[in-house]
């Protein structure tokens, strides 16, 4: 049963300010996952490609708690949402904290999945999420 869907579309060049400001936005609102993800990633992407990267993350974060049906209110925050990618490049959505609580408000304290993706392409990125029991 779906309890909850989230969309998001972001344009890239909201990201687009120089490595100081990517620099700052991953430290601030990406887990230690995220940031190990990234950096791996780093380091075989050209630059305007990590700008890619860091918005695609940022839509996804939005579509899930979209999904939660709080957006970042009742103390979500981005760092409560955390995207990785499995072997096969498949996004893995974690909760912690707020967002965690909230899952379960929705759920009724059922199992619950997360469900996501994510599209990507010069000048626009999204995502959606589909939280189901």
């Amino acid at each position: 049963m779906i309890l909850g869907l989230g969309c998001d579309i972001v344009q890239v060049s909201r990201f687009n300010k120089g490595d100081d400001f990517l620099n700052r936005f991953i430290k601030k609102h990406f887990t230690l996952k995220e940031i190990e993800e990234v950096q791996d990633k780093k380091e075989r992407l050209v630059p305007k490609n990590l700008v890619l990267e860091v918005a695609t993350r940022f839509a996804a974060k939005e579509a899930v708690s979209k999904a939660l049906g709080s957006g970042f209110s009742l103390g979500i925050t981005l760092k409560d949402i955390e995207i990785v990618h499995d072997e096969l490049g498949c996004p893995q959505v974690t909760l912690y904290r707020n967002a965690l609580s909230r899952a379960y408000v929705v759920t009724q304290n059922q199992k619950f999945n997360m469900h996501l993706t994510m599209s990507n392409e010069r000048e626009y990125v999204n995502a959606v999420a589909v939280i189901e029991c």
